[in-house]
């Protein structure tokens, strides 16, 4: 394999507006000890980077001008950075994009995936709109010989979709999907794909999606035209769902999923809202006695294992799931089509 180039061209936030992106120079990264160099095959773009895109207040509070954004990616390893035994040149890989410490007590409890002293690959260190990129080697998770490299920077999204479901009951039980972007609608599949009773799936006025929800399983599809929360009740014998995981970002979103939630059951909510404060119905929380889960990203390592055993399965309708794929360079027209939200999972080539 030919060594890489001393420098790249990568998408860099670089103005504190909306966009703000140019493509600019960067030094090819060299691997660190324990880290691994990545030559990136394609990564895909996630809410996260739109919200970035949009510049909001959440963005601005986390991400440095001048970052190399992107985190869903996938690639090969090129390089093995001092003490790294556990890869080898030409490893097809996924990344993990939360880099613990694993020695604070969050990780040392098990619980790495809320390490205390964690960052964010792509958001607070160099990500993957980029050729090249360095990632600690227990994060390039080795890709099941099942799936393409060119799909397999799919398996962040997937993996949330999978960790959020698994925050309440799933096989046999009635859920409600709310917010049917890409990592929704991988609930709605994976939902399905592990043995739920029945998938109610909501969006505002998404037709394209809310059509992609019924190919992908669901049982029945809300929008603007639905009184959310009757119908739901009324699809429960009156009761709610066992389990609501809300992936919107939207408050009215929020309150509907408590509200039409059983007593004792579970919300679990995996999304960024543009505002630090959302109205909450708390008494309709308390009362409810609901187990209410705030969730980002995958368990290290427990949802990888149950994703990649989906995956060997065939049970993950991956090609309806990617919508569109462009060249790295289309990257300002390929987040326009994330905004209008006229697409499912938008994948960047390279």
């Amino acid at each position: 394999m030919s060594a890489p180039p001393s420098v790249m061209m990568a998408w860099t936030k670089v103005r504190s507006e909306h966009d703000g992106f140019e493509l600019i120079e960067h030094p090819v990264p060299s691997p660190a000890l324990g880290e691994v160099l990545v030559k990136t095959n394609s990564t895909s773009i996630c809410g996260t980077d739109l919200h970035v895109w949009k510049w909001d207040e959440w963005s601005r509070k986390n991400v440095a001008l001048g970052t190399i954004t992107g985190h869903e990616t996938s690639g090969v390893v090129i390089a093995l950075g001092e003490g790294v035994d556990t890869h080898t040149i030409g490893d097809e890989i996924a990344v993990e994009c939360h880099c613990a410490c694993w020695h604070c007590p969050r990780c040392e409890e098990g619980n790495a995936h809320i390490c205390e002293n964690g960052e964010i690959f792509g958001i607070h260190r160099h990500g993957a709109f980029a050729p090249y990129f360095t990632i600690p080697a227990t994060n390039a998770r080795v890709n099941p010989t099942s799936l393409s490299l060119r799909n397999a920077s799919i398996q962040d999204p997937l993996g949330n979709a999978i960790h959020t479901l698994t925050g309440g009951p799933v096989k046999g039980a009635t859920i409600a999907i709310h917010g049917l972007g890409p990592i929704g609608l991988f609930a709605v599949n994976a939902a399905k794909s592990l043995g739920a009773k029945k998938v109610i799936a909501v969006d505002w006025d998404n037709q394209y999606r809310m059509n992609l929800a019924k190919e992908l399983g669901a049982d029945l599809v809300l929008g603007k035209n639905d009184d959310v929360v009757e119908t739901i009740l009324a699809q429960t014998e009156g009761r709610g769902v066992d389990n609501s995981c809300e992936f919107s970002g939207s408050a009215d979103a929020l309150s509907n999923a408590i509200t039409s939630t059983r007593m004792g059951g579970y919300l679990n909510i995996l999304s960024v809202y543009s505002n630090s404060i959302t109205p909450v119905p708390m008494n309709e929380i308390v009362f409810r006695y609901l187990h209410v889960k705030g969730i980002n990203g995958r368990k290290m390592w427990s949802t990888w294992n149950e994703m990649h055993n989906l995956l060997a399965q065939d049970a993950i309708a991956i090609e309806p799931m990617i919508s569109h794929r462009f060249p790295v360079e289309d990257f300002k027209t390929a987040m326009e089509l994330v905004a209008s939200g006229d697409c499912a999972k938008v994948v960047l080539d390279f």
